[in-house]
């Protein structure tokens, strides 16, 4: 991608869902240089297989990066597991356009693969998935719901499987809920991180936590900025982008511990993720605009609310949330979860963490998930 494309896409402010966005264009530019220096990735991924402690592939287990059709689009699925017969796991990535497979070998531990067969989807639009002929028309909420479940039945029929267990983060995390209000018997639990549960409530407490912080601090024109847009509107992209890019300011947005969100970029945008190719390393920011301006439209204007549209799940529902995610505030998910009904649920905090959770903090992600299973299983 060209650098002056790249400085156009950092002139803009992101339409709000999530705040990777502002953090990732700041160093999107120099890793187009560095990436420009540097010599080219082979045009096909070796994708690590899963070994034993000789080096030698485990006889049962996969690991591969397939291309699949949902809802007529063409789709990337990566698939790793020690044994082909553990529940699958399908994880849904946040954004919306936020494609994680490429850093699946910094957070996804090999205990999680030792448990389930792991499957991170690069959603359409999104990461692998990304095409410059997909139109507006493509990329609706409707449409990548029905992706999901489509998804979610050629999983059980490839790996013999009545039930598969559902994770998302963030927009996936709303997007696991669409899905399992339409089919829940697909799934044996849902389990949501950073969910937002009420887009409105979720905004405007956002807005209010960081004008206090603000005010703590002392930040006076930080202060002026964000009364200015005094009544803030949680449906106005403009007064959403200015609140998102002042979270990670006080450590309430995307990742916790310090320093680590370069590093994941570093690794990503220097083409070291053997899932991505230079080319699709390249597309990704195209990945991310086209998302945003589709389906980040869309969910702002939704007034999606857990609250009011599902009060009662058939099947179990587990949260995990970041003690430090002032995104989509753990208090708000945590009165949800008070109130939802549900024949199992639980809600654990991770300490350490901001929204993206499972980068803060992989180790308790990987544990909470088997723990869940296990529970879900003994059932």
């Amino acid at each position: 991608m060209a650098i002056p494309t790249l400085r156009a896409y950092a002139s803009r402010r992101w339409r709000g869902l999530r705040s990777p966005w502002a953090v990732l264009l700041v160093f999107m530019l120099p890793l187009a240089v560095a990436r420009a220096q540097a010599p080219a990735a082979p045009a096909e991924t070796v994708v690590p297989a899963i070994t034993d402690v000789a080096g030698n592939p485990l006889p049962n287990s996969i690991a591969s990066l397939e291309r699949v059709t949902l809802g007529g689009v063409e789709q990337w699925i990566q698939i790793r597991g020690a044994d082909v017969n553990n529940p699958v796991l399908l994880v849904l990535h946040g954004g919306p356009g936020f494609a994680m497979t490429a850093w699946t070998d910094l957070y996804q531990r090999p205990e999680l693969e030792r448990n389930f067969v792991v499957v991170n989807w690069d959603q359409r639009g999104a990461g692998k998935s990304y095409s410059p002929d997909l139109t507006v028309a493509d990329m609706t909420v409707a449409k990548i719901v029905g992706d999901t479940l489509e998804l979610s039945e050629l999983l059980r029929a490839r790996f013999g499987q009545d039930k598969i267990f559902l994770t998302g983060h963030s927009w996936g995390s709303a997007l696991g809920f669409l899905a399992v209000m339409q089919r829940p018997e697909l799934y044996h639990a849902y389990i949501a991180s950073a969910e937002a549960v009420s887009w409105n409530r979720r905004q405007q407490m956002s807005y209010d936590w960081v004008l206090e912080q603000a005010r703590s601090a002392g930040d006076s024109d930080i202060v002026a900025a964000l009364e200015a847009l005094d009544p803030f509107d949680p449906t106005n992209p403009a007064h959403v982008a200015v609140k998102d890019g002042l979270l990670d300011r006080y450590r309430g947005g995307d990742i916790y511990t310090q320093g680590l969100w370069d590093e994941y970029l570093a690794y990503a945008f220097e083409g070291r993720s053997p899932y991505y190719t230079a080319a699709e390393v390249d597309t990704y920011m195209a990945g991310m605009e086209l998302s945003d301006k589709t389906l980040g439209t869309e969910i702002a204007t939704s007034d999606y609310d857990l609250f009011r549209d599902f009060p009662t799940s058939p099947i179990p529902i587990h949260f995990l949330v970041g003690r430090h995610d002032h995104s989509t505030p753990g208090e708000l998910a945590e009165e949800y979860y008070r109130f939802l009904q549900a024949p199992a649920k639980s809600f654990t905090w991770f300490e350490n963490s901001g929204h993206t959770l499972m980068f803060d903090e992989p180790d308790r992600w990987a544990e909470e998930l088997i723990r869940i299973a296990n529970e879900t299983l003994a059932l």
